[in-house]
């Protein structure tokens, strides 16, 4: 399971109930289309902090402005994006945050698909690079304090969110409820990571004591291809995730296979939850940038789901869970339907 680019797999999900023709209407006067890119621009700055562990750790936002789109941006002069960097950030109201963490040898902006429209609905997103666990920086000599690290990172990056929030001077103040708290997500290591920064109990790699590594500021949870990181999770330890989940994830992927992935939600207890299932996708789906590296990962290939199907599902899908947590109206209605690629378990 150790290898080099965990990123996450999608799965299929088993739930299919799209929108009748006149639930249609109806929504197209409520809510927005969440197939489709919202009404901000996507805004993305790069920053760093040293966090509480003593790592110095390179952040990722986006958030959504108003201004006309530029230039896309070049993340760390790799990988091109729909976000454009220097725009104003609408702080008009406060907006709802989600982390984002990585997966095992990926790096903060392996998903930008999700991330840039979660803020184009106007999200602001942060995610960081778990230092000495990127494609940049992967050290395997530091894996069991990275285990451990890992949702601290996360604690630590909405930490830093709200202290610019909290500064005048910044370009996002007042731009995050403080009390508003934060949903989660992660492809694959960073689904490890995002259950158990909603509760899921942690086998310490170091003396295999439970550990609490939670955040209860978390209020919900978006697992991609979640890895059990070699037991560290378990079934039974994930009993005490106690925040709404969605978990995609695919049943191609020879890295979270789809039993490991079914163990894992097996174990919640929590309403609602929701599993989906991804029959054509592999692990690196979630991550398309693997596919540019290592072109022989699963999920690279004709084989698999095109990436642009697959991509709006799971954007839309996150994006309608999330709303629909929040509390927005007939949200659930854009729910992508069971169909040959997305099958709701």
């Amino acid at each position: 399971m150790r290898t080099a680019f965990l990123f996450l797999s999608l799965g299929s999900w088993t739930m299919g109930c799209g929108p009748s023709t006149d639930d249609t209407a109806t929504l197209e006067n409520e809510t927005p289309n969440y197939r489709e890119a919202g009404l901000f621009t996507p805004g993305t700055l790069e920053s760093e902090m040293v966090g509480s562990t003593g790592e110095t750790i390179r952040l990722q936002v986006w958030y959504p402005s108003t201004e006309e789109p530029g230039d896309g941006v070049r993340y760390d002069a790799l990988w091109s994006g729909a976000a454009t960097e220097g725009l104003t950030p609408d702080c008009s109201q406060q907006r709802p945050v989600l982390v984002f963490s990585h997966g095992w040898g990926g790096i903060r902006w392996q998903s930008a698909f999700l991330t840039e429209h979660l803020a184009s609905h106007g999200y602001v997103v942060i995610a960081p690079d778990h230092t000495h666990n990127t494609f940049l920086d992967d050290d395997s000599a530091y894996f069991d304090t990275v285990v451990v690290r890992r949702p601290i990172d996360v604690a630590d990056s909405f930490d830093w969110l709200l202290d610019q929030s909290a500064n005048d001077s910044s370009s996002l103040a007042d731009c995050v409820d403080p009390n508003g708290g934060f949903a989660i997500s992660g492809h694959s290591f960073g689904g490890y990571t995002s259950f158990a920064v909603a509760g899921a109990g942690v086998h310490d790699p170091f003396s295999d004591k439970l550990l609490d590594l939670s955040d209860d500021r978390v209020w919900a949870t978006l697992a991609l291809a979640p890895w059990d990181v070699d037991d560290v999770l378990t079934t039974e330890t994930m009993a005490s995730v106690d925040t709404p989940v969605m978990t995609l994830s695919g049943k191609l992927d020879e890295n979270t296979t789809w039993s490991q992935v079914t163990s894992l939600q097996e174990g919640l207890s929590v309403e609602p939850q929701y599993l989906g299932e991804f029959p054509n996708a592999g692990h690196s789906n979630f991550a398309p940038v693997a596919c540019q590296i290592f072109t022989d990962e699963d999920g690279c290939g004709d084989e698999f789901i095109d990436e642009e199907t697959f991509t709006t599902l799971v954007r839309t899908a996150g994006l309608v869970f999330l709303e629909s947590i929040r509390g927005v109206d007939h949200a659930l209605l854009q729910l992508p339907e069971t169909n040959d690629e997305l099958i709701w378990r």
